[in-house]
């Protein structure tokens, strides 16, 4: 486990705990979340199915056989230590899935994929996305997909950026800004190795910079991992109530937007009941192993877009 995942275990409280810790952001949440959570096994015809799945860390002989779909997800850390075995053992295990399309990016872990030589070998069945995107076209629908694998700067590990701390006076730090700028405005799925900041992070481990991307990109599909405690499933809407719970998270408000995220949320409700529901994006924190040890095995999440 990496220092980050201890500090988020640590912190991974009781129901009690995290009011008592920090009440303003437990009731912003309860009322934020209130709607945002999905069940996403009902099938829809001519959707197309994806099965999600990240942070495996070595155990995918150990994860629960992956479901039926279109698309296959792997969103980084395949491995643990990174070495060129483990990443040669995971990739097999990718590689024999019976999905048509089977995508994976890099996480902090996989120390081996810095190496052009490693990327260089890798399967033709599989597409590997570093900074890059795929379309692909499935049921005669056309998707862009971008993927990853940077995350804020934690430790020594690859491919991360200084982390940007809210609330920013400016826009992110030059290097964050970078990456994040090189998204597709058109794409329909992204796929990063963390989380945005406030959502499926796990008390706002995610990241500023890749949220303020978020904002201006609204993929249909969002996919990522590394914050094992976030695993799950939130649809967000890029309205008004958004921004205040993000304000929250970042401090920026206090108990008046409290009142503000309540009042954002009954006219949104009232909207919904005319102009019908807004589809916004689906997040996916599809980290597959939690516990102290890593040890319980979770395995993919299937959405479908």
């Amino acid at each position: 486990m990496s220092g980050l995942d201890a500090i988020v275990h640590r912190r991974d409280l009781t129901t009690w705990n995290r009011f008592v810790s920090s009440p303003l952001l437990f009731l912003a949440r309860w009322l934020y979340l209130s709607d945002a959570t999905l069940h996403t096994n009902t099938p829809y015809p001519q959707h197309i199915r994806l099965v999600c799945i990240s942070d495996t860390h070595n155990t995918h002989s150990s994860q629960p056989p992956l479901p039926e779909g279109d698309i296959l997800i792997h969103a980084g850390d395949l491995t643990q230590s990174g070495t060129d075995h483990e990443l040669d053992d995971a990739l097999a295990w990718l590689n024999s899935q019976p999905h048509l399309h089977k995508l994976f990016i890099a996480g902090n872990h996989d120390v081996a994929l810095v190496s052009p030589e490693t990327r260089a070998r890798i399967s033709p069945g599989l597409t590997y996305l570093e900074d890059s995107s795929v379309e692909l076209t499935i049921s005669g629908r056309k998707l862009l997909i971008y993927g990853s694998p940077y995350t804020p700067k934690h430790g020594s590990w690859p491919f991360q950026y200084p982390r940007v701390y809210p609330p920013p006076t400016t826009l992110p730090q030059p290097e964050a800004h970078e990456i994040w700028s090189n998204i597709p405005p058109l794409a329909d799925v992204l796929i990063t190795h963390g989380p945005p900041f406030g959502h499926l992070d796990a008390d706002r481990f995610g990241c500023y910079a890749l949220l303020y991307a978020l904002w201006r990109v609204h993929p249909q599909l969002h996919v990522f991992g590394h914050i094992h405690a976030g695993r799950g499933v939130e649809r967000i809407k890029w309205d008004k109530a958004q921004m205040v719970y993000e304000d929250i998270c970042a401090r920026r408000a206090a108990w008046g937007g409290l009142v503000k995220l309540l009042w954002y949320k009954l006219t949104a409700r009232l909207w919904r009941r005319f102009l019908g529901a807004d589809v916004g994006t689906l997040l996916v924190n599809a980290a597959a192993v939690s516990g102290l040890r890593d040890d319980q095995m979770k395995g993919a999440i299937v959405v479908e877009i």
